[in-house]
């Protein structure tokens, strides 16, 4: 979707809904870094886990292990 469609969608959301939608993205990043927080804590212990953690991140494998290294 291309920022045009996205303006033109959102033009026709009333201010309720606008200010409905907003408290649903503000509720999800909360939701998004809870997650990334608690799977951090611990190590990975198998492929699943590190590609869970990757995707929590919205990086690949290889993305991850560069984070990882930066830390």
């Amino acid at each position: 979707m291309q920022n045009n469609e996205i303006d033109i969608q959102l033009s026709n959301l009333s201010l309720d809904q606008l200010n409905s939608l907003l408290d649903k993205l503000k509720q999800k990043a909360v939701e998004k870094k809870l997650a990334i927080k608690a799977a951090s804590k611990a190590p990975p212990r198998t492929q699943t886990d590190i590609e869970k953690l990757a995707d929590l991140q919205g990086l690949d494998l290889s993305g991850l292990m560069r984070e990882i290294s930066k830390r």
